[in-house]
């Protein structure tokens, strides 16, 4: 037990990150009543907060996260509200609300009562603290409607109200002052159309009102604003068109995420000015027209999303002159012509990645008998894992796995496209030979589409390679030995093409199922007949990061599945995905077609 005999000059106390454990606090503690800055965090306290803390009255910052004290917050504990300018609870098991008494907290600067389950609307208590700047109440099950009395924390810099349960609409007059800089409001069930006066708040830099039933057009004041950096609404009913007008002058504009939604019109010129963009996911909406060939002018980008509208033309080949671009996602539209060589360009950027636990996604397959492996790429922070679920494609439901990623600039162009889906649309001629340059390239998705000619010797070199589709296209001659050879290859569909010969008999191929090579006329060999997972990983570890790689899975082929799975189950961190979610076992084989 810590004692605190002579501790009467003593300011500063931190014992966070330690094996504390117990509950309440030695009493000779309240000894230290010259302490102005006590950090208990990170450790395995217990129990209610001790109301002993009352008597530590020259306190300015007192943080008590990512412990386990649970019930109420004690009204005593605003005892210290005279000086105090921090006060974290964040990640524990509080519940109730924040009591009355908290008013007197005239000093208070930053508020974190995140991660807990707290639920009455206390909001309005809050709101009479005239120098509150950051307000964090995310991830609790508060309810109501956000109140317009906190229009009143004139000086408030950030208001996270992510994944709570309030309802109605965003309150107008949330700017009365420009002090504002993030706005989150994620994973709530918040309605109604965004409010004009938003683009008041000049100082916004990210908003984020992903996963609600918001609808309507996104004001052009909201567009406008001038020091805006992550715009994120994904996961709502929002409609209308891009506007022409923004990103003059190049914009701050770096992430912008509207998935999801339902806007429509040409793929927006205006979009190539925004020469500072990194992200841009406008997939599962309407939108139609090509895509400008000054897309080349996006030298920042990183990720582009656009599948699942209904684009048309040819794919720009300038996007091979994107020299960040490394995640390419077009699936689902309607493009034709040829897959332009220059996406095989190299890059200035790498994808690293670090595994952060599963979730399961649904009690029982309901996927049918061979799943395929789903990629989604999401912006996550903000929302709860569980309600991911419904994002998932139906073929693909049993497990999610959560990965953070992070991009990384490179002094040279060393890297390449990591992730490359073409598939379900009108694409023609040949598999380019240029794409034995993507060094990095995991994931290739060209099915559904109607490629002719022969499958290109070229997988030698792409060693990283662990997801190949190809199906439904019109490729023939024999399967080449070097696809044989991947090391790391977990799933491959080769199925209703024109292919002949012997299936390869290499240890990679002889695991999937006939299903992976059926409609072939002319191909030949045995396969295993099917996969089914062995075990269930059911640890679950605290989410982290700012946005997260969904992975999800049914009943698949092959023993493992991920991009460097087997360095990030061990917690290391490598270029893609993770580790395997369902290890699989063979259950026998059967006759495909014998070769002669």
């Amino acid at each position: 037990m810590l004692e605190f005999g002579s501790c009467a000059s003593l300011q500063v106390l931190n014992l966070s990150n330690n094996a504390l454990s117990g509950t309440g606090i030695p009493q000779s503690l309240t000894n230290c009543q010259l302490l102005k800055n006590l950090d208990l965090s990170h450790n395995k306290l217990q129990g209610k907060i001790p109301i002993e803390l009352g008597h530590l009255r020259n306190l300015t910052h007192l943080t008590l996260a990512n412990n386990n004290f649970s019930g109420d917050i004690p009204p005593e504990l605003s005892s210290i509200c005279g000086n105090l300018q921090e006060l974290d609870l964040f990640g524990n098991n509080l519940s109730g609300g924040m009591p009355h008494s908290f008013t007197s907290c005239k000093c208070l600067q930053s508020l974190n009562l995140g991660q807990n389950q707290l639920s009455s609307n206390f909001l309005n208590t809050i709101s009479s603290l005239p120098n509150l700047k950051i307000l964090q109440v995310s991830f609790n099950n508060i309810t109501g409607t956000i109140p317009m009395s906190l229009r009143n924390c004139t000086q408030l810099q950030v208001l996270d109200l992510s994944s709570n349960a309030f309802t109605g609409n965003i309150p107008s007059g949330l700017c009365t002052s420009s002090s504002l800089l993030e706005l989150l409001l994620a994973g709530n069930s918040l309605f109604g159309s965004i409010p004009s006066d938003l683009g008041n708040c000049i100082n916004l830099i990210v908003i984020n009102l992903s996963l609600n039933n918001l609808s309507g057009s996104i004001p052009l004041e909201v567009w406008m604003l001038p020091k805006l950096s992550d715009l994120i609404m994904w996961g709502n009913n929002f409609s209308g068109e891009i506007p022409k007008g923004i990103c003059l002058n190049g914009g701050n504009l770096q992430r912008l995420i509207l998935n999801n939604n339902q806007f429509s019109g040409a793929f927006p010129e205006s979009l190539t000015n925004c020469t500072n963009l990194t992200w841009l996911s406008l997939c599962d909406n309407q939108l139609q027209g090509e895509i400008p060939a000054n897309i080349q002018n996006l030298q920042k980008l990183s990720i582009l999303q656009l599948s699942n509208n209904s684009l048309t033309g040819a794919i720009p080949q300038e996007l091979g002159n994107c020299s960040s671009l490394i995640w390419l996602n077009l699936r689902s539209n309607q493009f034709t012509g040829k897959i332009p060589t220059e996406l095989a360009n190299p890059r200035y950027q790498i994808l690293r990645v670090r595994y952060t636990g599963e979730k399961k996604a649904a009690e029982e397959n309901k996927c049918g008998k061979y799943g395929r492996i789903a990629v989604k790429l999401l912006y996550f922070k903000g929302i709860r894992p569980e309600n991911m679920v419904r994002f998932l494609d139906p073929d693909t439901c049993l497990w999610v796995n959560f990965i953070s990623v992070s991009v990384v600039q490179t002094p040279k162009p060393q890297g390449s496209l990591v992730y490359l889906d073409l598939s379900s649309n009108f694409l023609s001629g040949s598999i380019p030979q240029s794409l034995v340059y993507m060094h990095s390239l995991s994931y290739l998705n060209l099915g559904y589409n109607s490629l002719t000619g022969t499958i290109p010797n070229m997988f030698r070199n792409l060693t990283g390679l662990e997801v190949v589709y190809l199906s439904h296209n019109h490729l023939d001659g024999e399967i080449p030995l070097s696809l044989a050879s991947l090391p790391r290859l977990i799933d491959i569909d080769l199925s209703n093409n024109s292919l002949s010969g012997p299936i390869p008999r290499a240890r990679q191929l002889l695991s999937f199922p006939a299903s992976r090579f059926e409609n072939n006329s002319g191909l030949c060999g045995h396969q295993f007949k099917a996969w089914v997972a062995s075990e269930d990983p059911s640890e679950e570890e605290e989410l982290e990061g700012w946005f997260w790689f969904v992975v999800a899975m049914g009943f698949i082929s092959g023993a493992v599945w991920g991009i460097s799975f087997t360095e990030i189950w061990s917690g290391r961190i490598e270029y893609l995905l993770g580790d395997v979610i369902i290890l699989m076992q063979s259950k026998g084989t059967t006759l495909l077609k014998k070769c002669s």
